[in-house]
């Protein structure tokens, strides 16, 4: 097993539809070993609150292949509205560094490439 059960408050499953934009995706938020557990806390509390459509985390078994501790926060679609609202609430909870977006329609197809990173989105975050 290499994820832990997704959090989620409202039963979310990936959907997988024709292009990366229409399918569901997620954040992959890295924390280097062992330092999951205050991180984890945060985003875990935020998906029983409602405040995340979904999140899981790596299991010790994908650690030891990755090497480090991973945590995938999901959004309902991959257009660059939903993805940039659940990365603003990734940073308000105290999410921080780069982050990198993959829709699941590249996970489903075997593609490595991701579709976002934070970076494109920073400037938008700041408040004004």
């Amino acid at each position: 097993m290499l994820w832990f059960s997704t959090l989620s408050k409202t039963g979310f499953r990936s959907v997988i539809a024709d292009n990366d934009e229409a399918s569901s995706g997620k954040w992959l938020v890295p924390a280097p070993v062992p330092d999951i557990g205050l991180l984890w806390a945060e985003i875990e509390d935020a998906a029983v609150d409602g405040k995340l459509l979904a999140a899981k985390k790596s299991t010790h078994e994908l650690v030891r292949i990755i090497g480090h501790n991973l945590a995938c926060v999901y959004c309902a679609a991959s257009d660059a509205a939903t993805v940039a609202e659940t990365l603003r609430t990734l940073r308000e909870i105290g999410v921080d560094g780069e982050l990198q977006y993959k829709s699941d329609r590249a996970t489903f197809d075997g593609r490595d490439e991701y579709l976002y990173s934070s970076a494109d989105f920073e400037m938008a975050l700041k408040p004004v």
